[in-house]
């Protein structure tokens, strides 16, 4: 069995942007992701017996959907501030990327994820109990990263005592 996902995967362009804004909060303890393993999740990990089954109904949506972009604007710790795990940027989330979830969700007969969709990239991962001894405790960063978005992967993650890597299996241009 293979953990997978579906994500929009972030350009070179953009990681060293990220990495270069990440150079100035090293002092936090957490475990920054590398720049090949960050990306904007559409449909979460799930288990899967046949990845190649997925990348071959995953073709169909090749160049069905049209290729857009997105802001992330403000970086925080998330989800949410009263008990934080994470260090992401936040944007408005496009019609077009909601659009993009839906029919990847319904080309794999997946359950349609009823929340509303949080544009959010993931930059660092913490343990919330070592949260107390951050030396930031408020995190309220503006910031301008636009991508535009000409494809979507699908990733396997693989888990290990130091975190996740992630490894793309295929990718479908928009």
């Amino acid at each position: 069995m293979a953990r997978v996902f579906v994500a929009v995967p972030i350009s070179s362009e953009l990681q060293k942007e990220i990495l270069g804004w990440e150079g100035g909060f090293q002092k936090l303890p957490v475990r920054w992701l590398s720049g090949k393993n960050l990306h904007i999740t559409l449909v979460p990990p799930w288990e899967e017996r046949d990845p190649n089954e997925v990348a071959r109904l995953l073709e169909n949506l090749r160049g069905t959907l049209p290729q857009f972009s997105f802001l992330l604007e403000h970086v925080a710790y998330g989800p949410n501030s009263r008990e934080p795990r994470l260090i992401w940027a936040e944007g408005k989330s496009p019609q077009s990327i909601i659009e993009l979830k839906t029919a990847i969700e319904e080309c794999l007969a997946l359950p349609i994820d009823e929340k509303p969709f949080r544009l959010h990239l993931t930059l660092a991962r913490f343990r919330p109990e070592t949260f107390s001894s951050f030396p930031i405790k408020k995190l309220d960063e503006r910031v301008m990263w636009e991508e535009y978005v000409t494809s979507f992967v699908l990733v396997e993650s693989h888990l290990s005592p130091q975190g996740a890597d992630y490894e793309v299996l295929y990718e479908v241009k928009l």
